[in-house]
């Protein structure tokens, strides 16, 4: 099979998929004082107020003055209000000028959103004659800021630079892309394993053919391999950190109290923590299971289910507006039955079928029609599953249909359920054309060949899942601009 038309392919697909800008899914909605307004005198207190309410762990406010200093500021806090408001103190003294607002914050599901407006003061002041919030009309003087894409976009990280063309490293970054990319995969593969021992060798054992399949060697080939997935999970869990880091401290992302404080203070990190026990349990679950424990199974099990719900905590179904719970679940059994399907495939072809294949030559294709036989009706479960739950995050996210062709995040949606036809259509090959002339070591080549493009394909799904990511859902966009 060739697969560099394969590869050509997801290199053109992250290259034209990878969001362009670095806003995600929260956005500034208004400010005090607003963006291009003309005080008086210094205010003393700024306040910002968000589509959606921020991590402070991960808010930012730095204030500069017309000579490009740098306006002392008190630590950030949620205004009384409201916990989608942040407000500063304004500290010490300036002069008449143009005031620049840099701002960094990030919503529950940890993607970072940077931006600026500016103000100005008609003469010196010392403090400011506006003592908080409510000295500013929340209609005319707190207006709404720029539309995204605009100048509250053009921010570079706060306080090192003002360059509104500097790209800064987010979870639209193409690198970062790849490391979801590659923590999908190792968690499909993982579930896929569970799946293939459970439901399709179990099928096998239940068929009591007289050919000596040799389940228990499959099982431990199995086992290995879900292990190294396991192991990629872990290995992307750490790139992951670092790019957080990366995203929210630049050039201090290596720094340990940084780190801690975005781990211990704010969901992302706390669905990290959980992804990465959620990994340890796995692995030592697989490796008992190599050893041929039947207790490993069970304990590998524990370690997928707690791995399914950790990218809910990083992704949209965290930040969902309304039935975030309902998201939370449905995004867990999406990804569980992904890895029923494709998963499971993965260890027909990387596992089975080559374990067949090694029986004496009378029994390889009888040995590859017993067990694509008993993969059949599990790959019709878990997709219909995976369809299912699909439709139902369609709808939490995107809100109303029309979205589906008129937002970014919608049409990035038809793109992947376009390469998902192609997979279900590869599947339904299989089925109805492939699957009834098993019998041969000529039809087992066959099967291989065509399952190989159907995981290659279902690889595409996953790239184009690891950038929707990143993107803003219509529910989202619509909250920037009510």
């Amino acid at each position: 099979m060739r697969t560099r038309p394969l590869i050509s392919a997801a290199l053109l697909l992250v290259c034209e998929l990878t969001p362009r800008s670095a806003y995600a899914h929260g956005n500034l909605k208004r400010s005090e004082p607003a963006a291009g307004a003309a005080l008086a005198q210094l205010p003393r207190l700024l306040r910002l107020d968000f589509t959606e309410a921020p991590e402070l762990a991960f808010t930012r406010v730095t204030l500069i003055g017309p000579g490009r200093d740098t306006i002392p500021l008190s630590g950030v806090r949620f205004s009384t209000e409201s916990k989608r408001s942040i407000v500063a103190d304004v500290q010490g003294t300036s002069q008449a000028g143009s005031y620049t607002v840099i701002w960094q914050m990030a919503g529950t599901d940890g993607h970072v959103l940077r931006g600026r407006f500016t103000f100005s003061v008609q003469s010196s002041a010392m403090g400011g004659a506006v003592a908080d919030s409510a000295a500013l009309p929340r209609g005319e003087a707190a207006g709404r800021l720029p539309a995204p894409g605009q100048d509250s976009l053009g921010a570079a990280h706060h306080g090192v630079a003002l360059d509104p063309d500097e790209r800064s490293f987010d979870a639209s970054s193409r690198l970062y892309v790849a490391i979801r990319w590659a923590q999908f995969m190792g968690l499909v593969i993982v579930f896929g394993a569970i799946a293939f021992v459970t439901f399709v060798l179990g099928a096998l054992k239940r068929m009591a053919r007289p050919r000596a399949y040799t389940i228990a060697w499959t099982r431990t080939r199995v086992a290995r391999g879900a292990q190294a997935a396991a192991a990629l999970v872990g290995l992307s869990a750490l790139l992951r950190l670092w790019a957080q880091s990366a995203a929210m401290h630049g050039d201090q992302a290596l720094d340990p109290s940084l780190i801690g404080t975005m781990l211990g203070q704010t969901v992302w990190g706390w669905g990290w923590i959980v992804q990465l026990a959620g990994v340890i349990v796995a692995c030592v679950g697989f490796t008992l299971a190599r050893l041929d424990r039947p207790q490993g199974w069970r304990i590998a099990m524990v370690g997928a289910v707690i791995l399914a719900f950790t990218p809910a905590l990083s992704g949209h179904a965290i930040s969902t507006p309304t039935l975030p719970t309902l998201a939370v679940l449905n995004d867990a059994l999406h990804i569980a039955a992904a890895g029923g399907w494709l998963g499971s495939l993965f260890f027909v072809v990387t596992s089975g079928i080559p374990e067949a294949l090694r029986l004496e030559e009378s029994a390889r294709g009888h040995a590859v029609a017993d067990l694509i036989n008993a993969f059949s009706p599990t790959a019709l479960v878990f997709a219909g599953i995976t369809v299912l739950s699909g439709v139902v995050s369609a709808w939490l996210h995107l809100g109303t249909l029309p979205a589906l062709w008129q937002s970014q995040y919608g049409q990035r949606l038809l793109i992947k359920l376009a390469v998902l036809s192609v997979v279900a259509g590869t599947g339904a090959y299989n089925w109805l054309r492939v699957r009834p002339r098993l019998g041969t070591e000529r039809g087992a080549a066959r099967v291989r060949r065509s399952a190989t493009v159907e995981l290659a394909v279902g690889a595409l799904v996953l790239l184009v899942t690891a950038v929707l990511v990143a993107t803003p859902t219509a529910t989202d966009m619509a909250a920037m601009n009510p």
